[in-house]
C-alpha cells in the first residue's frame, strides 16, 4: 500500500511541477534534496542532546523539524532572490516533460523520507504499521532512494574526516529504534491479574465453600 501512496504523491507533485514550470521546479527540487540531507545528518545530532535523548520519538521529531525548517528557509531565500524576481524561459518540452519528471522524483523523495522517519521511530515496531507496508522491501527501497540523493550532497559537503554514508546513518537509527522499543517493553509494569474474568469467576464458584448440612443428617 505504501508504494502506491508514494506513486500518488509523486503524481501530485508531477502535476504541480507542470503548472509552475521547469525553472521553479528545479529550484524546489534543490531545496527538497538539501532539506532531506540536513534532516538525515543533523537530526540525529540534535536528538542525542541530553534534553530530548530519552524521548521515544526524538529522532523522528528532530529530523522532521530540521528538514521542515531548512525547506522553509531555502524556499524563502529562493523566492526573494530568484523565483520572485525573474523567470527564466525554457523550451516547452522541459516545462512539461522535464518539470513533470523532476516533480515526480521530488514527490517520491518526500514520501520516502516520511517512510524513513516512521521506520526510525518506535512506532515502526507496531504490527499494524508493518502490515501497512512500512517495512520489508519498501523500507529498503525508501532508504536506498533517500541515500542516493543525500549522498550526492554529502560527497560535496563532507570533510575528509567524516566519510559516513547516509545508509550507515539510517542503519544506526533503525538499530536505535529497536533498542528503545525493547527497553520500553522491559520497563513496562506488570498488569494486575484480572480477578473478574469468566475463568476466574468459574474457578471461584468451584472453590466455593459448601453450605451447612441439613437438620436430617444424624
Amino acid at each position: 500500500m505504501t508504494i502506491w501512496i508514494g506513486i500518488l504523491v509523486g503524481g501530485f507533485f508531477c502535476y504541480f511541477a507542470v503548472k509552475i514550470g521547469f525553472y521553479e521546479t528545479l529550484i524546489m527540487m534543490f531545496n527538497v534534496v538539501i532539506s532531506v540531507y540536513l534532516g538525515v545528518f543533523l537530526g540525529p545530532t540534535i536528538a542525542n542532546t541530553p534534553v530530548i535523548a530519552d524521548t521515544p520519538f526524538c529522532n523522528l521529531l528532530s529530523m522532521l523539524s530540521i528538514a521542515a525548517a531548512a525547506f522553509l528557509i531555502l524556499h524563502g531565500i529562493s523566492f526573494v532572490f530568484l523565483t520572485g524576481q525573474f523567470n527564466i524561459p525554457f523550451p516547452k518540452v522541459l516545462d512539461v516533460i522535464g518539470a513533470g519528471f523532476l516533480g515526480f522524483l521530488g514527490g517520491f523523495l518526500i514520501w520516502s523520507f516520511i517512510t524513513v522517519l516512521v521506520c526510525v521511530s518506535p512506532i515502526s515496531q507496531n504490527a499494524f504499521v508493518k502490515e501497512a507496508g512500512f517495512g520489508g522491501h519498501f523500507q529498503q527501497m525508501s532508504i536506498s532512494y533517500v541515500s542516493w540523493w543525500s549522498d550526492l550532497v554529502h560527497k560535496a559537503a563532507y570533510s575528509q574526516d567524516n566519510k559516513q554514508t547516509t545508509q550507515q546513518v539510517i542503519s544506526g537509527l533503525l538499530k536505535n529504534a529497536e533498542k528503545k522499543t525493547q527497553k520500553t517493553r522491559q520497563i513496562e509494569p506488570n498488569k494486575p491479574a484480572d480477578l473478574t474474568g469468566p475463568k476466574c469467576v468459574e474457578t471461584n464458584v468451584k472453590k466455593k465453600i459448601p453450605g451447612p448440612k441439613s437438620d436430617d443428617t444424624p
